[in-house]
């Protein structure tokens, strides 16, 4: 019976030593497991690359005719002749439309008439004033006559060259609103003139960009037509537009064989001056802790620090920004899921082609 008890004593002894030793192992275990460090996280990182390139400031705007003219009747009467028709090309001085001169060639002729009585009672005073034949009021009083006579016959001539309604300058016909019998009064719209030969872009600068502009710089103009031309900057308005506050641009740009229309939307680029930039993919961008836009990067212990940028242009495969330094190693992959200050891994990312600076807008 004495042998039962012992050899259950022993046995529970033993388990009691087992589980113990277990126990302890599990404990060294759980200690072991918080002293060992987590891992590092890694993440892409790829080398800054400055190329020198333009900042470019692009104004949306539209195309303006260089001359635009209503032509107005200075006289009235009755269309007699339309001498062009509209959308033909005219130059300086050629007839767009002849009114009916009326009884204006009868009243010419009455101050022609007129002019010649006139000249010879004055002729015929001046040589009795010399005999001392008659006073100098006579005289005067013939003179003025004369001078009346002339002016009467000046206006009749004046309104009859008015009768013939020609293009001040070289212009494309835009329209042509009168019609053959048609009574015209002094005032009234003849035609519409557009100087076609070169075309003015106007477009509305934001307050910060004007600064950086100067009249005589060099643009470039892209139509929504797909045509590209060079044009100077002509105009930067010194009044800023009371509901916008923004300022108006013009650009002159020439229209070689009047191929273009007035009133196409145009895209205004202007440089303002030469940085250094880097082209960065929009997984690389991130924004700072009061909404700043920038990017992560990691120094020389592999810590994670923030640097912000501007945005000098951008495209669908990214984007060119200033205010890195070059060299700098930023994070391409991975940059939301570390924080400021933290150590990572780094890895570095595939090498990819980059766009040139001069492809850029």
């Amino acid at each position: 019976m004495k042998k039962s008890w012992l050899a259950a004593g022993t046995l529970v002894i033993v388990l009691s030593l087992w589980m113990a030793t277990g126990l302890l192992q599990s404990e060294d275990s759980s200690v072991a497991d918080e002293t060992k460090p987590d891992p590092l996280m890694t993440v892409e990182i790829e080398t800054v690359e400055l190329q020198e390139m333009a900042r470019k400031i692009s104004l949306q705007g539209e195309l303006e005719p260089a001359r635009y003219l209503q032509v107005k009747a200075e006289t009235s009467g009755r269309v007699e002749q339309l001498l062009v028709r509209k959308g033909v090309q005219v130059s300086s001085g050629d007839a767009l439309v002849q009114l009916d001169p009326g009884s204006r060639l009868n009243t010419l002729a009455e101050a022609s008439a007129r002019v010649k009585s006139a000249r010879s009672e004055q002729e015929a005073a001046e040589t009795l004033r010399r005999q001392r034949l008659q006073s100098k009021v006579q005289t005067e009083q013939a003179e003025a006559a004369l001078e009346s006579a002339l002016a009467q016959l000046h206006n009749i001539e004046l309104d009859i060259s008015r009768t013939t309604i020609a293009a001040p300058f070289d212009a494309l016909v835009n329209d042509l609103p009168v019609e053959r019998g048609e009574l015209i009064e002094r005032g009234d719209v003849i035609a519409e003139l557009v100087d076609n030969s070169a075309f003015d872009v106007t477009a509305q600068a934001a307050q910060q960009a004007v600064s950086s502009l100067l009249i005589g710089q060099d643009v470039s103009v892209d139509l929504i037509t797909g045509e590209s031309l060079p044009g100077k900057l002509t105009y930067i308005s010194s009044i800023a537009d009371p509901q916008t506050r923004s300022f108006r641009v013009e650009a002159r740009v020439e229209n070689p064989k009047a191929a273009l229309a007035a009133g196409i939307s145009a895209t205004l680029t202007i440089p303002v001056e030469q940085i250094e930039a880097a082209f960065i993919t929009p997984s690389a961008l991130s924004l700072g802790d009061d909404g700043e836009l920038g990017i992560k990067a990691v120094d020389a212990d592999n810590r994670v620090y923030f640097l912000p940028i501007e945005l000098v242009s951008t495209s669908l495969d990214g984007a060119w920004v200033s205010g890195i330094p070059a060299q700098t190693r930023i994070i391409t992959l991975g940059q939301g899921f570390v924080a400021l200050g933290e150590e990572v891994q780094t890895r570095l990312a595939q090498a990819q082609d980059q766009p040139a600076a001069s492809d850029t807008n």
